[in-house]
């Protein structure tokens, strides 16, 4: 199997369909707490958590078997980054370069698959790290796609059975 194609069309598809998920929400929606049983993050702040992975823990992690310096958890500051300047539309502009960058990279890296590096998880190989990006796309994705469908449905159950 060719992983650089592979992983090359799963980070394109997944990039593709989370953007999708959040053009699926509302706009007057974006930034409203949901219901709680669809979670505590609005479909902004889970851009936003992508966006800060990616550029923060993913492209960098991946960079280090191009020789760039082991990522430190310890610099990470995500909630702090985090406030109400991050308009959509520019997140989804950075989140796509983000990825892009990603992607360009996947040929050079071919042969180093199953190279494992030290990383912010544990000492994994690269195909560990690119496929937990995929991952992590997928369940945001999820999540996202789950306050599209299901908050209209949430509020009408919470306001039937007198709930919050």
């Amino acid at each position: 199997m060719n992983l650089s194609g592979w992983f090359r069309d799963q980070l394109q598809f997944g990039m593709e369909g989370f953007l999708w998920a959040i053009d699926q929400m509302p706009a007057e929606r974006c930034y409203l707490s949901p219901p709680q049983p669809l979670g505590e993050w609005t479909a902004a702040r889970h851009l936003f958590h992508m966006l800060y992975y990616e550029d923060k823990i993913a492209l960098p992690s991946i960079k280090q078997w191009l020789g760039g310096s082991p990522l430190a958890a310890s610099g990470l500051h995500e909630e702090s980054a985090w406030g109400n300047g991050h308009g959509l539309q520019v997140m989804k502009t950075q989140f796509r370069a983000v990825r892009a960058e990603q992607i360009a990279l996947l040929p050079q890296l071919e042969p180093m698959w199953e190279q494992p590096r030290m990383t912010v998880w544990k000492t994994v190989p690269l195909r560990w790290v690119v496929t937990k990006t995929v991952q992590h796309t997928a369940e945001h994705t999820h999540d996202v796609l789950s306050l599209a469908l299901f908050w209209d449905a949430v509020v009408e159950y919470l306001r039937r059975t007198g709930s919050r």
